[in-house]
């Protein structure tokens, strides 16, 4: 599994340094998001597993994500396609725009961070935690939100490897901890 990281990573690194040439950062997530997509369909795995030439198997992949997004691809796209056919790594793309798009979070100075709460947030709610966040980390932050009702009461907020737990949950947790010694 980390060699295949370490793959998804290089050919993320180098599709990201091609945006940065071209100046179209978004393009290439748009095109990564639909290489994802098509390449997790069951029909196409399954392709990929057989013993199709390169140039078949590229030229299939290729047709399928045209037919999806009804227009054609460009050919630095194409050519990703075939080179990474010809790997054997089109089962890689999820892992690739999952690595891109890391890259592209932190040339963006962007911070992906998640907030769990027992209830659906109000935007007034997402909006301050938005705002004081980005204070807290000089970074734009996306929020991404999750309700576990299990945490009863307050928010739970991670980033990155931090975590920051302001639920009742949380509170009960450390206060029996506390009451163990």
């Amino acid at each position: 599994m980390l060699k295949k990281s370490i793959v998804a990573h290089e050919y993320a690194k180098a599709i990201f340094d091609l945006s940065i040439e071209q100046n179209n950062v978004d393009h290439w997530s748009i095109v990564l998001g639909l290489f994802s997509e098509i390449s997790q369909n069951i029909v196409v795995r399954s392709l990929c597993h057989k013993l199709l030439s390169t140039n078949k198997l590229s030229e299939i992949f290729i047709d399928i994500c045209e037919c999806f997004q009804n227009s054609e691809l460009d050919l630095f796209s194409h050519n990703l396609v075939y080179i990474m056919s010809e790997n054997n790594r089109l089962l890689l793309f999820p892992k690739v725009l999952e690595e891109f798009n890391i890259l592209r979070n932190i040339y963006m100075r962007f911070i992906e961070i998640e907030v769990t709460s027992a209830k659906k947030l109000s935007n007034d709610q997402l909006q301050k935690i938005s705002d004081m966040m980005e204070r807290r980390l000089s970074k734009k932050v996306k929020i991404i939100c999750n309700i576990n009702r299990d945490i009863i009461d307050g928010i739970v907020i991670r980033i990155e490897d931090t975590v920051i737990d302001g639920s009742l949950q949380g509170r009960i947790l450390r206060l029996s901890n506390i009451l163990k010694f």
